[in-house]
Parts: C-alpha cells; structure tokens; sequence
C-alpha cells in the first residue's frame, strides 16, 4: 500500500497540470480507462490501489454472463442521479447471492469534483488569473447544479433512500465503526454531502458523520453490499488527500484477501445494459481501427501532421497562373551561369585571367 501513497498524488498532480495547460479539465465521471482515467472524476487511481494491494481489476460496461463468472467484487460508480432500476438492481442481487464471499461497491454519484478543483488552483495563482479562476468555478458549480435538477427531493429504493433535498456541507467530524475512525484525523478531511444515501433498515452503519451516513454495509447472506454516500473521497482528484487515501485502503480491505477479481462497471444514465449473452469479441477492420483507442488519437496527430506537411511542401498563394516559358537562345543564361562557376571557384585571380582572356579573345576577332 505505501507504494500507491506514493504514486496517487504524482497522477493527481499530473491530471492538473495537463488541464493547467489547456482551456478546460478532463470531467467525465467514473472511468477507469481511456481519456476519462486523467479525469478529476476518474477511478483509474482507485483501481490503481486495488492492483497495488493485489487484486486482479478490469472494465465492464454491462451486466452479461461473464461479469457474473469472473466477479469477486464488483465496484459501481454509477453516472445517474437516480436509484438503479428494477432490472439492474434484481441482477445484482442474484449475483450476490450465487457465490459467497462476494462484495457489491455502490458509490453515490451526488459529488463532482470539478469545483472542488477551481477551487483548490486559486490558492497561490497570480493576481490576473485570478477573475478567469473564478469564472471557471462558477460555470462547474452552475453546470453540477443543472445535473442534479433529474435528482427529486426523495426517492427509495429496497436498497436505499436518496434525500435530495438536504443542505450540502463539508464533513468535519465522524463517528462509527473503530475500524474505520482509527487513524483518521477528520479536520484534514475535505468530504463534501450533497444530497443525503439513506441505507435500509437492516444495513449496519459503518461510517457517519453527525447523523449523515458516510458508509454502511448490508449483508447478503454470505455477500455484502457496501453503500458510500459518494465519491467525494473516492474519486481521482478527491483521492489527493491523505486521509481519504487512507479511507480507500479500509474499502478496499472489506473485499477480503488478495487475488480478488475487481470490476469497474462503468454506465451512463439509466444504468448498464443486461445481456443474456456476452457480445462476441471482433477484432476491428478497415477504417473502424482508426475509430478504435488508442488508434483514433494517433490518427487525429497523423493527419494534423500531414496537413501542415501538405502547406509547407506545396503551397499556392493566390490563384495559378502559368509562366512564360524561357528562351533556350538566351546568350544572357550563359553569361550568368559561367559567371557562377568562376564564383565557385573562389579563386579571384583566376576569374580576372579568365576575363582579361575573353577581352583579349574577341579584340583579336575585331
């Protein structure tokens, strides 16, 4: 684990300085891999420490026969405001429940960690990037608010109770479980509650703070669901906080001993799709490999490259027109290319000689 402390603040601070590079920061929410891995709302160094503490972690985008098989612990961030549906939610639960030792991660989605970021970049940025800063803060925070108008006041489900309807607060203090409060100092926790994940009344709290609960779990015969309010000590950027690493190792820890099989379901509004069957795998042809990561990337720099190419090898100011064509009995060609070769030559005598010699020659002649 020391070396995913180590490691996770050198790829935070490397997701800021490329975004510090460019007009915008990288938001797509909770992916793994891909361009969305360097996002603020990444979970590619949460996956990061689950390999570090020796589990075996991949990418799945639907619910299908092989997520099923593999599976020891599955890991949800799911990309929608609202409850999982029906469909979704009964597919887990017969997954729970076909093995033991299993583990559900069910992680909030009420949290963006972009205005967490202007936030942090104003402190010690020059005077006049100051009010730009600021504009940026300003457009995260409207455009995090415009996402959770989908999110009602209150909505159940058998698994929770989202309260969308309570003040949003930072966390400074915590109670539960010992094993998840030992070593953790709450002041340097920069936890943040938007709307309130509500457990059912047979989970058993692991983490609160106040009377918000942070954490719990709810046991499945021999699997559990473990419910987190959020990911606002989760997420790639958030994960830059000491304590909140710490957190992460106590997650982790609750899948049990090394050599798991982790999966990131990674889904968008509505949640994953469910197949009865896995989509045969098909090796992309023609011009699909240009579409497919990480090809697309190298082929949008090939052709930048190729265009600049194509305008400083053969360039065409104004329009085409053709040249008169040159005399081949032009005497004066003659005159300047003899008058070149004697330049090359770098010998000035010898072109004086030669010259008074051509003086000489055509005297005689008269």
């Amino acid at each position: 684990m020391g070396t995913v402390l180590v490691r996770v603040p050198l790829l935070v601070l490397i997701c800021g300085l490329a975004a510090g590079c460019s007009s915008d920061i990288e938001t797509s929410y909770g992916r793994r891999q891909g361009p969305g891995s360097r996002s603020v709302n990444g979970t590619a160094v949460l996956g990061e420490m689950f390999q570090q503490a020796g589990h075996k972690v991949f990418s799945w985008h639907a619910l299908s026969p092989r997520l099923a098989e593999r599976a020891d612990c599955i890991v949800w961030f799911p990309n929608d405001f609202e409850p999982p549906t029906d469909e979704v939610r009964e597919w887990l639960e017969d997954w729970l429940g076909a093995a033991p030792g299993r583990t559900l991660i069910y992680v909030g989605r009420d949290f963006d960690a972009a205005p967490w970021y202007w936030e942090q970049v104003q402190n010690g940025a020059p005077t006049e990037q100051l009010p730009e800063l600021q504009r940026r803060l300003t457009e995260a925070r409207s455009q995090f608010r415009r996402q959770r108008k989908e999110l009602s006041e209150k909505v159940e489900c058998p698994w929770f109770t989202i309260d969308g309807n309570r003040r949003p607060r930072k966390v400074r203090s915590l109670s539960g479980d010992t094993q998840w409060t030992s070593d953790i100092d709450p002041a340097k926790l920069a936890i943040e509650l938007n709307g309130r994940l509500v457990p059912g009344p047979t989970a058993k709290v692991l983490l609160q703070s106040r009377r918000d609960v942070l954490l719990s779990r709810d046991l499945r015969n021999a699997s559990q669901l473990l419910l987190v309010a959020n990911g606002s000590f989760l997420l790639n950027l958030p994960l830059v906080n000491h304590e909140h690493r710490k957190l992460a190792g106590k997650l982790i820890d609750q899948v049990g001993r090394p050599g798991q099989t982790v999966v990131f379901l990674e889904s968008y509004a509505g949640g994953p799709p469910i197949y009865d069957k896995d989509p045969a795998a098909r090796t992309p042809s023609g011009l699909e490999i240009l579409l497919t990561h990480p090809m697309n990337w190298l082929f949008v720099h090939f052709a930048i490259v190729g265009i600049l190419f194509c305008f400083a090898r053969w360039p065409i100011f104004g329009v085409p027109r053709e040249l008169e064509a040159e005399s081949a009995s032009d005497f004066g060609k003659h005159v300047r290319a003899l008058a070149a070769l004697l330049e090359r030559s770098g010998d000035r005598d010898y072109a004086t000689a030669c010259f008074v010699h051509y003086q000489q020659m055509t005297k005689t002649k008269e």
